[in-house]
């Protein structure tokens, strides 16, 4: 049966065969996409459409996997905003505001990126698998994964994920809404030996209805890195903001 429900599997591919449950093959992508649950990076993210292209770009503080610090470091016109997330919660502190404001997980950041998809650099957190399947892809035989939300902080009801069965490295993913509308594609590209592992450093995402509106996550400069408690709290986020 092609389906594989959960439990434990075993699919020959590629001349090996490989025993493991849909949430394992999960865990292991998400290995590949993150060096650790506490750690920083830094995010350029350029959104292509018909009338031009925008940049922006981030430094990205994770701890513990469920709580981030997003600080915007260019543009002029957005320097010095801060995303903060805390388990399913995201604020947003603008300079010369008074006070931080809750914002939705789901609401768009730039072209076809949420702001989960950018304070949110894992799935197991917000997503179960459901089902995993053996399909090719191309000439390649692959994992393909369904996963459905499971919190408040996931920014679609359901994603498709495409990994390689060798290394666990993603290669697409699909991004669906509540109402089941497929929204857009990603591509993980520029595979890279980052702090002792292969990892995607490329995200590129294709409107599902605008085909030439292209979103591109360029992620460098990893670093094992504590951040202090402290700065994921609502009332440090303006402090954070000067740190430009």
């Amino acid at each position: 049966m092609k389906r594989i429900l959960f439990g434990l599997i075993a699919l020959g591919i590629s001349g090996s065969v490989f025993a493991t449950t849909p949430q394992e093959i999960l865990e292991k992508v998400d290995r590949n996409r993150a060096p650790a649950n506490t750690f920083t990076c830094r995010l350029k993210v350029s959104s292509q459409k018909e009338d031009g292209v925008s940049k922006v770009e981030l430094l990205i503080r994770v701890k513990d996997a469920k709580k981030s610090l997003v600080l915007y470091q260019a543009p002029s016109s957005t320097k010095g905003r801060v995303l903060l997330m805390v388990e399913d919660n995201l604020w947003v502190y603008i300079p010369g505001t008074s006070n931080p404001i809750r914002i939705s997980p789901q609401q768009q950041l730039m072209g076809q990126v949420s702001n989960a998809d950018v304070a949110r650099v894992v799935y197991n957190i917000d997503y179960q698998p459901d089902s995993v399947e053996s399909e090719t892809l191309g000439n390649e035989k692959v994992f393909v994964l369904k996963l459905s939300a499971k919190t408040k902080g996931a920014a679609y009801k359901a994603i498709t994920l495409w990994v390689k069965p060798d290394t666990y490295l993603p290669i697409k993913a699909e991004f669906y809404a509540l109402s089941g509308r497929h929204l857009k594609t990603a591509y993980y590209k520029n595979y890279k030996t980052t702090l002792g592992s292969v990892r995607p450093t490329v995200l590129e995402i294709h409107d599902a209805v605008q085909t030439n509106s292209i979103t591109t996550l360029e992620y460098t400069d990893f670093t094992i890195d504590t951040t202090p408690e402290a700065f994921y709290q609502k009332t440090y986020m303006e402090r954070f903001s000067s740190q430009n």
